[in-house]
């Protein structure tokens, strides 16, 4: 069986950013950076056995307005999972990285989710 091995592996991300109670209140600016890529995005959702959690992501600065809310990106945890999205390439963000966590895909819906939902993002 043919395999190699690397020496050194060049690190994708260099910040590793963790929400412990991610709601519809939201996380601006995580990163700090006004550019970037992130790599991983990890949605916990054990705690809610019976609600889908949504992760938006808006490549912004921050989002004020109710009609900010669009997000960029939008990830899914079904109930009582953890759910790992994986972007080898990265993906580019060019403003900043705002982030919050509902119940449902409505556009701009604010429900948020029963329970604590955990959102962890490799990015750079």
């Amino acid at each position: 069986m043919a395999f190699t091995t690397t020496s050194e592996i060049t690190a994708l991300g260099s910040k590793l950013v963790v929400n412990l109670s991610c709601t519809s209140t939201r996380s601006d600016h995580v990163t700090s950076n006004t550019s970037g890529s992130f790599y991983l995005v990890e949605v916990d959702n054990t705690a809610n056995a019976t609600t889908f959690a949504y992760l938006r992501i808006k490549d912004a600065v921050n989002a004020i307005n109710a009609s900010d809310l669009i997000p960029t990106w939008m990830f899914v945890a079904p109930p009582g999972t953890k759910t790992c999205y994986a972007f080898p390439d990265g993906q580019e963000y060019s403003a900043g990285l705002t982030f919050w966590c509902t119940t449902s895909t409505a556009k701009q819906n604010t429900t948020d989710p029963t329970n604590a939902v955990i959102v962890r993002i490799v990015a750079s």
